[in-house]
């Protein structure tokens, strides 16, 4: 019976209602590591009421200075982007991956175009709520006259275009493209093959424990391989413009005056609460995922 569900496609706005939603759910339980996260790759930089000078600090800091609420700030902007975000990109993955499949296009190379197209498709869609979701949850560190105080993400949108334009909306989308189509094809191309291996080298059936291993697998991929360019994402998009400049002009220089300020380690900034959140939300996304998937195929398929 699992054998026959499995076999079964799911219509194409289906995986897209299913990605999204398992993204949601994923994200909502995971948000105070995005929040840390955040918080984290932005110490050291200028401007700052409070900073961090490692992980327990920054939580001290917020409970002390923002309460349990602060952990849950740009909740509303994070759910935003994985609508726009995880829905495209895992959605239109899986959809164009069972076409070019049943055309026999299954080679390596295939999958790293899939991955990296429908990742980058998905970026540029969603990089303003990404730049909202930076926003919101950066505001906790800034001193009080600097505070941006975005009430829910339409707000954030809609003052973000008003004060600096489309693009203040769009701004470090290359950034958010690069790390969204290496984020792509380390996690989805990692999970895929992590499937296969342990299918057919351990003899696993699709179930929880094979889901769990795979994404475990994938999280530690997913998480290296990206953060440095999150970290630069974040710089980026978190600045504050004077007179139309601000501190980096580019994803080149800000790299290199990251590098140059605080080191090349400072590119891996945070990287225990990325990987803290990336792992978790991985499992998370692909279990939610493969169980609905599962749920729509034996309910709603005949």
């Amino acid at each position: 019976m699992t054998d026959d569900i499995s076999k079964k496609t799911i219509p194409s706005p289906v995986q897209f209602i299913i990605a999204g939603l398992s993204g949601m759910a994923a994200s909502a339980m995971v948000h105070p590591l995005d929040l840390l996260k955040f918080r984290m790759q932005l110490s050291g930089e200028k401007g700052a009421a409070v900073d961090h000078k490692n992980s327990f600090e920054a939580i001290k800091n917020i409970l002390r200075n923002e309460k349990m609420s602060g952990f849950y700030k740009g909740l509303s902007a994070n759910l935003t982007r994985q609508i726009a975000n995880t829905s495209t990109r895992i959605g239109a993955y899986n959809t164009v991956s069972e076409k070019m499949n049943k055309r026999g296009f299954t080679s390596v190379y295939h999958k790293l175009l899939i991955s990296s197209g429908t990742g980058a498709l998905a970026a540029l869609i969603s990089t303003p709520a990404d730049v909202a979701v930076v926003r919101m949850t950066a505001d906790g560190r800034l001193p009080p006259d600097k505070k941006r105080n975005y009430k829910h993400v339409f707000d954030a949108l809609l003052r973000i275009g008003k004060e600096e334009g489309m693009v203040g909306l769009w701004r470090g989308t290359v950034p958010t493209v690069t790390k969204a189509m290496i984020s792509n094809v380390t996690q989805l191309m990692s999970y895929d093959y992590a499937k296969t291996f342990f299918k057919k080298s351990y003899d696993m059936k699709e179930g929880l424990v094979l889901h769990t291993v795979s994404s475990m697998i994938s999280g530690v991929v997913y998480a290296v391989c990206s953060c440095p360019i999150d970290v630069l994402k974040t710089r980026i998009q978190q600045q504050t413009f004077v007179n139309g400049k601000g501190e980096y002009l580019n994803m080149l220089d800000a790299s290199r005056k990251l590098v140059k300020s605080e080191g090349i380690t400072a590119l891996w900034k945070g990287l225990p609460f990325y990987y803290m959140r990336i792992a978790p939300a991985t499992v998370l996304l692909f279990i939610y995922m493969e169980q609905l998937n599962y749920a729509y195929k034996r309910y709603f398929m005949k």
